[in-house]
């Protein structure tokens, strides 16, 4: 019984090399982004990275308004009408062809 239970596994599949891959490339890119200068020292405006650093987050205000509800009149609420509902809806129809256009 042992045999057909116990299988061995490949050590690396396809699946495990994409995820590894995937991994290697987040780190890369993080690496890149920290160390990435300039010989001037400054950002550069046409450079996709320094553009994307220094424009993804921004400040915003936060505006909070002040106001209240006054209950203006008592709402009444309709007495419920139930639908009448069919059991079992069949349809055998097809749709109409399309209308050819005026300009042809």
């Amino acid at each position: 019984m042992r045999f057909l239970t116990a299988r061995r596994a490949a050590p690396f599949s396809w699946l495990a090399i994409v995820g590894i891959v995937c991994v290697a490339l987040v780190l890369l890119t993080g690496v890149l982004q920290v160390t990435h200068t300039h010989p001037n020292g400054q950002p550069d405006h046409d450079c996709s990275l320094c553009v994307t650093a220094h424009h993804v987050a921004q400040v915003v205000v936060v505006v909070v308004l002040a106001l209240t509800a006054l209950a203006v009149a008592r709402y009444a609420t309709e007495e419920f009408k139930p639908l009448p509902r069919q059991r079992f809806v069949l349809k055998l129809r097809n749709r109409p062809p399309p209308v050819p256009p005026a300009f042809a």
